[in-house]
């Protein structure tokens, strides 16, 4: 088990000075144990970006890209999985963001699909497994506070198993530096009895809800 066995971990995101200028850059994340509502002192994974100049700049949010998770609190530890997005067209009803997980790096054995089907009013996924089965769905609604006052909230999004509450995916209120530094941080609740390949899948179904809703366009000077 990547996460080391614990039921609840925090992912915050790492400022990246580039961005103050308009610019987008690769996103890092580090992930903790939450000590409160603060990220533990004990990073035991790092999780950066590979992506293409030039598309990050011509398709910012859009972009195709790769999150490698490497062990350890920096990028030079092994890679543990990965997940690959292509293309998309971000709120769009159609070329809907994905991941395809692996176990490794990218191309090594493929452990599930990150599935964002288009929906009226409501954020959710489908999580299946590497036989296309469905293990988890998640589920948020639009009209919650976080999503039109990120300082004043949270954004929750349920982890559901046959229609039935299981986890708990937490985008949390956003601090005054958070907000200039354009970072986020959540929660994730892993469901109860959820094995180690399903918890990468459940946490890769967080970054992925990251990268749809919240991730801003650097690019845009008047966004």
């Amino acid at each position: 088990d990547i996460f080391q066995g614990n039921q609840k971990i925090m992912v915050k995101q790492e400022f990246a000075l580039l961005e103050c200028f308009s610019c987008e850059a690769k996103n890092r994340y580090r992930v903790s144990v939450p000590n409160g509502e603060e990220e533990g002192p004990n990073v035991f994974l790092y999780v950066d970006e590979e992506s293409g100049c030039c598309e990050r700049i011509c398709c910012s949010v859009n972009r195709s890209l790769t999150l490698n998770v490497h062990q350890g609190c920096t990028k030079d530890g092994p890679v543990v999985a990965s997940m690959h997005k292509p293309f998309h067209l971000q709120g769009c009803c159609f070329c809907r963001p994905s991941f395809t997980v692996f176990a490794g790096p990218e191309g090594s054995k493929q452990i599930g699909q990150i599935e964002d089907p288009c929906r009226i009013c409501v954020m959710d996924q489908q999580i299946k497994d590497e036989q296309g089965n469905l293990a988890y769905t998640t589920n948020g609604s639009i009209c919650q506070m976080g999503m039109c006052c990120p300082c004043c909230a949270s954004v929750d999004f349920d982890i559901q198993k046959d229609g039935k509450k299981v986890g708990l995916i937490s985008k949390r209120p956003m601090t005054i530096g958070e907000c200039f530094k354009k970072t986020n941080r959540f929660t994730i609740d892993f469901p109860q009895g959820a094995d180690a390949t399903q918890k990468r899948l459940v946490f890769a179904a967080a970054m992925l809800l990251d990268l749809e809703y919240f991730e801003q366009n650097k690019n845009d000077n008047n966004s």
